[in-house]
C-alpha cells in the first residue's frame, strides 16, 4: 500500500534513464520540496551488490540496476523507476527493460518504487500526466505541479541543448547550474574542435555514459587527446533519416545505435566509430550486421562487448590497436592528398552563444 510521506526523500539510480532524464525528474521533484537522492556512480560493490542479487541471464546493465537499487533502498523512502516501453510507433525497448521495474520489486526485498508509464511517442503530455501522478500520490502541492513541471522542462531543454552542440554528458550536467554556462560550453567546443582525431562512441546511453560499465572509453580516448561524438548528440530525427530505407530494427535502442553508425560512417570529419554493446543485449544481437551492411565511406568500426567478466588491459590493448590503424590510415591518405589550409581562428568562431 502507498503511504505518501512529508518531505519524502526520492531515490533516483544512475542508471538506465537517469542518462536521458536525470535534469527534469531532478527539477521536478526538487522543485516540489521533495529531497532527491541519487546513487553513486556505477563501482565495484555496485557490480558486486547487483551479482549477488540479480539473475544470470540479464545483461550488465540490469545487474548493475539492481546494484544502485541496493544502494539507494535504505536510504530513501521512494525509488523512482518508470515503465519505458516504446521510443516511437512500432519499436519497443527490450523485455527486460520495459519489465525492470516489475524484476526489482520482484528480486528486492523492502523496496518501495514509483513507476508509471511512459509513452515515448507523446512523451511531454505523457509525462506531465505520469508525474503529475506521482506529485498527488506523494501529496506534493498539487498547486504547484505545473509550475514545477515547466521549470523542469526548460530545464531538460537546457541540458538537451549541450548535448546536441556535442557536449558530453558530465559536462553537461556540470554546465546546466552554472552561471556562465555559455560560455564554457563554447570554450569546451573551441578546445574539442582542434583535435586532430575525431572518433565516435556509440552505443546505449546508459552504457556509453558509465565509465565502470564501458571501461572509461572516452575518458581514455580524450587522454589520448581524440575529439570524442556520442549517440547521444544525434536528434530522434537524424537518427531515423539514416535508417528510414532499410529494414528497421524491432528495438528502440538497437535503432538509435544503427542511426548513429550510419550518420557517423557519412561524416567526413569522423575518422573512426567506436561500438560498445553489453554481452548478451537482445537489442544489439543483430545490428552489428545491420552495420556492416550499411556503414559508408569503409569507416573503420571497433565492437567491444562488455560484462562483468571484461579486463581493463584487453580494452586498452584493443582500443590502442585501432587507434594506430586509424593513425595509419590518415597518414596514408594525407600522403594521397595534399592537406588543405585550415583557418583556426575561423574553426573556433563557429560557435557563438546564440547557439546554446
Amino acid at each position: 500500500m502507498f503511504n505518501a510521506k512529508e518531505n519524502p526523500k526520492i531515490g533516483i539510480p544512475k542508471t538506465l534513464f537517469y542518462f536521458s532524464y536525470y535534469p527534469l525528474c531532478y527539477k521536478f521533484f526538487t522543485e516540489l520540496g521533495a529531497e532527491v537522492i541519487f546513487s553513486e556512480k556505477t563501482n565495484k560493490q555496485t557490480i558486486e551488490a547487483g551479482l549477488n542479487t540479480s539473475s544470470n541471464e540479464l545483461c550488465i546493465p540490469l545487474k548493475v540496476l539492481y546494484g544502485h537499487v541496493i544502494y539507494l533502498k535504505d536510504k530513501v523512502d521512494y525509488i523512482f523507476l518508470p515503465y519505458v516501453i516504446s521510443s516511437s510507433k512500432g519499436s519497443y525497448y527490450c523485455p527486460k527493460i520495459i519489465g525492470s521495474p516489475d524484476i526489482i520489486k520482484a528480486n528486492v526485498p523492502g523496496v518501495e518504487l514509483l513507476s508509471f508509464d511512459i509513452d515515448m511517442d507523446n512523451f511531454y503530455s505523457s509525462i506531465f500526466s505520469s508525474l503529475k501522478e506521482v506529485a498527488t500520490k506523494l501529496s506534493l502541492n498539487p498547486l504547484k505541479i505545473y509550475a514545477a513541471y515547466k521549470d523542469a522542462l526548460e530545464y531538460q531543454k537546457k541540458f538537451d541543448k549541450y548535448i546536441a552542440k556535442g557536449i558530453l554528458f558530465d559536462d553537461a550536467v556540470k554546465l546546466l547550474d552554472a552561471e556562465d554556462g555559455k560560455t564554457r560550453a563554447i570554450e569546451i567546443l573551441k578546445k574539442e574542435r582542434i583535435k586532430p582525431i575525431k572518433i565516435a562512441v556509440i552505443g546505449h546511453t546508459y552504457v556509453i555514459n558509465d565509465a565502470h560499465i564501458n571501461f572509461n572509453v572516452i575518458k581514455k580516448l580524450k587522454e589520448k587527446n581524440i575529439q570524442v561524438f556520442t549517440s547521444d548528440k544525434l536528434t530522434e530525427s537524424e537518427i531515423y533519416a539514416n535508417i528510414k530505407y532499410i529494414q528497421k530494427p524491432h528495438w528502440s535502442l538497437g535503432s538509435r545505435v544503427l542511426g548513429a553508425g550510419i550518420y557517423y560512417s557519412k561524416d567526413k570529419t569522423i575518422d573512426g566509430i567506436i561500438y560498445v554493446t553489453p554481452f548478451s543485449c537482445s537489442s544489439d544481437s543483430l545490428i552489428k550486421e545491420y552495420m556492416d551492411a550499411n556503414v559508408q565511406d569503409n569507416k573503420p568500426i571497433l565492437t567491444l562487448t562488455v560484462d562483468e567478466h571484461s579486463s581493463d588491459a584487453g580494452m586498452i590493448t584493443r582500443i590502442e590497436a585501432f587507434l594506430d590503424m586509424i593513425e595509419i590510415r590518415k597518414n596514408k591518405k594525407h600522403k594521397e592528398k595534399p592537406l588543405e589550409t585550415v583557418n583556426i581562428n575561423e574553426m573556433l568562431n563557429e560557435s557563438s552563444e546564440s547557439d546554446l
